[in-house]
């Protein structure tokens, strides 16, 4: 879903200043009770937004898991179900699930009822939801946070801490709706961010898709090593094998969702990246010592232009 981070890095402790203002929201409905979901569900009800919380997911074992943890409070058998009396309602779910879910929720919405998602891939996810719902129902929502670990074990209160969330609204927005919306993420701990959708894709295509690609082909790569070059590496761990490939412990259908989803942006990069790796190869075959340098150096300048100091 973004940027990632092992569990022992979260923060310990969360600023009183964060905690929501005022009455409740009420019941929070969450599609989708892993990660993501189960963080909104806990930092939610942490910061006093929400009060019960139910939940529906597609697999019963996620279900039950997030009840035992005390995640959510009910599990119920259908989206409409969990969506029926709920006054916030988190679409926690693939983005290729998201149209279908609002179509099911949409008759039994209460009237002020709102919807958010949590994925990052904003156009996809605006072009699937919004037409389903009432106007100003829906706030498209992308945190920009995560972990490697999947399902309800991997969800944290303080999961958003920190963070930025990006919100995209869209001409059928209500300006209160989105207003609350922000409150609600500054409560869970992060920093609201309003971006368009179409600069969300491209800013996340570069930042978050495209790094993926090149975590999950470079440990293809390696894990096709012959068995004892693998033993090896497992004896002698590196740190650039560690961080390199990191986020390749990520969902693989999470990702193949968001590849397919934000395709018009991610294949350009991929084709730029594949140049570039095509230049390396090329001047290491030649020996070219003095073009090596030179493609070192420019990425080198490259990344200290996105990441200064």
């Amino acid at each position: 879903y973004g940027d990632h981070r092992d569990l022992h890095s979260f923060p310990t402790r969360r600023s009183s200043d964060l905690r929501w203002s005022g009455l409740p929201l009420g019941r929070l409905a969450v599609m989708g009770a892993g990660q993501i979901g189960g963080s909104v569900a806990l930092a939610a009800r942490a910061a006093g937004a929400v009060t019960e919380v139910v939940a529906w997911s597609r697999t019963q074992e996620k279900l039950d898991r997030a009840r035992a943890l005390g995640i959510i409070d009910r599990a119920v058998g259908s989206a409409a179900e969990a969506a029926r009396g709920a006054a916030l309602i988190v679409l926690a779910t693939p983005v290729g699930s998201l149209g279908q879910i609002a179509a099911e929720i949409a008759p039994v919405l209460d009237a002020g009822a709102l919807v958010i998602d949590v994925g990052s891939v904003k156009a996809a996810a605006i072009a699937a939801i919004e037409p389903k719902l009432a106007p100003g129902a829906y706030v498209a929502c992308h945190p920009v946070a995560g972990i490697e670990r999947v399902g309800p074990d991997a969800a944290s209160p303080l999961l958003f801490e920190g963070k930025r969330c990006v919100i995209c609204p869209t001409p059928r927005s209500r300006e209160e709706s989105v207003v609350i919306i922000e409150r609600l993420w500054t409560a869970m701990g992060a920093e609201p961010v309003r971006m368009e959708a179409d600069l969300h894709d491209r800013v996340l295509g570069a930042g978050s898709h495209l790094p993926h690609v090149a975590a999950y082909t470079l440990a293809a790569t390696l894990g096709g090593l012959s068995p004892e070059v693998l033993e090896g590496l497992r004896r002698l761990p590196t740190s650039s094998l560690r961080d390199t490939t990191r986020v390749a412990a990520s969902s693989p259908v999470m990702w193949r969702d968001i590849f397919l989803d934000n395709r018009d942006e991610v294949l350009p990069l991929i084709e730029a990246l594949q140049r570039h790796v095509e230049a390396l190869r090329t001047a290491i075959a030649a020996s070219d010592g003095a073009r090596i340098g030179e493609l070192l150096e420019a990425a080198k300048a490259g990344r200290d232009r996105l990441v200064p100091g």
